[in-house]
């Protein structure tokens, strides 16, 4: 994950000297290597906090007071008649391997403290979730960036409009969860066992995670504890397809031309929030190759540390090949704590007051982006519109997925007859 904060260099030597850089992020040479000062960090983190949680309050927390916003909400939490049962649906959460199409425990449990699902436990989950996760990820920009920069870095993360299909929404808290995870495994990397139990976590939550536990391996593979992952990964991989090719839910249609482009597109929106979210990377779409040009520029100058983020969506990569989703922001969740990260660390380098103002300018614009509300209806409203269109293609009637603010969401079975006339 943040791995890619201090696998800024070059190594020599091939494949050998890169792993080894990887592993560094799993000690104390990481922070070191990044140029951090562990004084300076301890002295300015109660500040850099109180600043993203003042940041975070200001663009989330309105989103306390809307209703289901559709899509995944619909399906798995307002319908799902296994929640709030108490005991009960704790018991279904750790052997559940039919309604949400994979084994999960981890993910059903903390939609279980909820109890029964309503728009607000879920919206307020997201947001606990979404400031927990914030915190982490400045504690690892703190630990990995020089002082004046940890806060930029943190807050272009906290304030992109690319948040928002995350922290506002009820099924956020599943890749909240994953990220958080995966966080607390990067901070406690100076214990092999705590850090490899976390990533198991991560695991046991959602897929998305893989590209973590492969990043945890790469750093222990001289380790049992390197192999007891990858063990957990492969088994977890093997169950789940099985489950899905039983349950008749896997492919859409199988697209092998997503592959080049699923990295460009989420480049891109690093820099350009939902410049390409949520369109098809099938689709023409000029800008697409864009953020090819991007990732293609700065592969020639830092190779190694473009081949650890492209480590890092492992597992969209290899879905895409099986799944025909529209890539939402949500699935850069995790690669952009790294991508971000080093995007920083790279600017650091210069050492230029300028380089430091815009980036506060970047993060003040991804702030005005937020509060005039585009990355919500350009992400989710667009997301939903595209979901019908590529539904449509194989028979699934998406009409009840809608943006619905601020009241409650109900399917048009159930939704209320027109006044009269």
């Amino acid at each position: 994950m943040p791995a890619v904060i201090s696998a800024m260099e070059p190594p020599r030597g091939g494949l050998g000297p890169l792993l080894a850089r990887l592993r560094s992020q799993f000690s104390d040479s990481g922070d070191r290597a990044a140029g951090a000062d562990p004084g300076a960090w301890r002295r300015s983190r109660p500040f850099c906090f109180a600043f993203v949680c003042a940041a975070f309050l200001l663009v989330n927390a309105r989103s306390l007071s809307w209703g289901w916003l559709g899509l995944d909400d619909w399906r798995f939490l307002v319908i799902n008649p296994h929640l709030g049962h108490g005991w009960d649906s704790v018991r279904w959460a750790l052997t559940d391997v039919e309604y949400g199409r994979r084994w999960m425990p981890v993910l059903w449990l903390v939609a279980c403290a909820c109890g029964v699902p309503t728009a607000f436990k879920f919206h307020l989950l997201a947001f606990a979730l979404g400031l927990l996760l914030s915190l982490l990820v400045t504690e690892i920009y703190g630990q990995g960036l020089r002082r004046a920069w940890v806060l930029p870095a943190a807050l272009l993360f906290v304030l992109s409009p690319l948040r928002n299909e995350v922290f506002t929404w009820g099924m956020g808290f599943v890749y909240e969860s994953v990220a958080i995870l995966l966080c607390i495994a990067w901070l406690l990397r100076r214990s092999v066992l705590w850090s490899g139990f976390f990533v198991v976590l991560a695991l046991l939550t959602y897929p998305m995670s893989a590209g973590g536990a492969l990043a945890y391996v790469a750093a222990h593979r001289r380790r049992a504890a390197g192999w007891v992952v990858m063990a957990v990964l492969v088994a977890l991989a093997a169950v789940e397809y099985r489950l899905r090719a039983t349950l008749g839910v896997i492919p859409w249609h199988q697209r092998f031309d997503y592959l080049p482009m699923i990295l460009p597109h989420y480049a891109l929106n690093l820099f350009l929030p939902f410049a390409t979210v949520p369109l098809f990377p099938s689709l023409p779409y000029p800008l697409l190759y864009v953020g090819a040009a991007l990732v293609i520029a700065v592969a020639v100058v830092r190779p190694y540390a473009v081949a650890c983020w492209i480590l890092l969506f492992s597992p969209i990569l290899a879905a895409s090949v099986t799944e025909g989703f529209w890539f939402g922001a949500r699935y850069c969740l995790i690669p952009s704590i790294a991508a971000y990260g080093w995007l920083v660390y790279e600017a650091s380098r210069l050492r230029s007051r300028a380089t430091l103002g815009l980036l506060w300018a970047v993060a003040l614009a991804f702030c005005v982006l937020n509060l005039r509300d585009v990355g919500l209806s350009r992400g989710v409203g667009l997301c939903a519109r595209v979901a019908e269109q590529e539904a449509a293609l194989v028979g699934i009637d998406f009409n009840f997925l809608r943006d619905t603010r601020g009241q409650n969401f109900q399917a048009p079975a159930q939704a209320a007859p027109p006044p009269a006339r």
